[in-house]
């Protein structure tokens, strides 16, 4: 599964953690497009900073959920 937002597809694979946690179970419900991908900013840099996504890879997937279509 790849990380997607909005009807957009970063290409991105979803990392799981130990355990079984994804990314995508990370960032959960936000209000509005500006908190979901100050969210998943959020994440995807806890990610990269521990080592389960390179930064590359973060700033795809950041993109992808600020070029994404919302409806509120």
């Amino acid at each position: 599964m790849t990380l997607g937002f909005g009807g957009r597809d970063s290409g991105v694979a979803n990392p799981a953690k130990p355990g079984g946690v994804t990314l995508l179970d990370g960032p959960g419900a936000v209000p509005g497009q500006g908190g979901l991908v100050a969210r998943v900013r959020s994440t995807v840099n806890a990610w990269v900073s521990e080592g389960l996504l390179s930064r590359a890879d973060g700033d795809k997937v950041v993109a992808t959920a600020g070029a994404a279509s919302y409806k509120p």
